[in-house]
């Protein structure tokens, strides 16, 4: 039967072979953390002398034997289906690619169809604003104040005509009474229509 003193050799003795195990581990890069994964590990333990021998010599072996262990059946399931993410991503942003093509095409036809609308919506414009002076009420007094000076330009040319003989009695009188009325009625006009003018710039209008 041990004595004290031989179980407390063997207790000491074990500890030192844990601390030079964690040691070991810790000079070779290994986390004492990590030791719960060495299931994952192959026991080349278990392996007998021929197939240690085989691993050494045979290349293809030594891959089926790594291919086999379960670390690295892990990671190739974890690449392949980091592989499936980048081609389900890759198709997805094909289709996006497409997509937006057809969106570009649509905004540039878009753009052109309101290019065109803009550059007629100007000319109209320029038509509107043309029309706006020409019938804008002090344009139009201004037209008859012309019109009624034409008519008596010609109301003296007629006068002048007759004089000089080139035109007989009746001949004058017709076109000189035609012209003598046209400038009336533009007189009359304009001047009805300054009138109104007048009033609504009275009133504020």
């Amino acid at each position: 039967m041990p004595t004290a003193q031989q179980t407390s050799q063997q207790q000491q003795q074990q500890q030192q072979q844990h601390q030079q195990q964690l040691s070991n581990d810790e000079s070779n890069g290994v986390s004492p953390e990590l030791k719960p994964e060495e299931d994952s590990m192959p026991n080349l333990s278990t392996l007998s002398l021929d197939e240690l021998k085989q691993l050494d010599r045979d290349p293809e072996f030594f891959d089926d034997f790594i291919e086999e262990m379960s670390v690295v059946q892990h990671l190739n399931e974890e690449l392949d289906s980091m592989m499936n993410q980048v081609e389900n991503i890759s198709r997805e942003n094909e289709s996006k690619g497409t997509h937006l093509v057809e969106l570009k095409r649509r905004l540039s036809d878009d753009y052109t169809a309101l290019k065109t609308l803009g550059e007629k919506c100007d000319l109209l414009n320029k038509k509107y604003l043309k029309k706006s002076e020409e019938y804008a009420p002090q344009h139009i007094r201004e037209l008859l104040q012309i019109a009624a000076s034409n008519a008596d330009g010609d109301c003296d040319r007629h006068v002048e005509h007759f004089l000089n003989g080139k035109i007989d009695v009746q001949t004058f009188l017709n076109t000189y009474q035609s012209s003598k009325k046209i400038s009336a009625e533009r007189k009359a006009k304009e001047e009805r229509l300054g009138s109104q003018l007048t009033a609504l710039e009275r009133a504020g209008i």
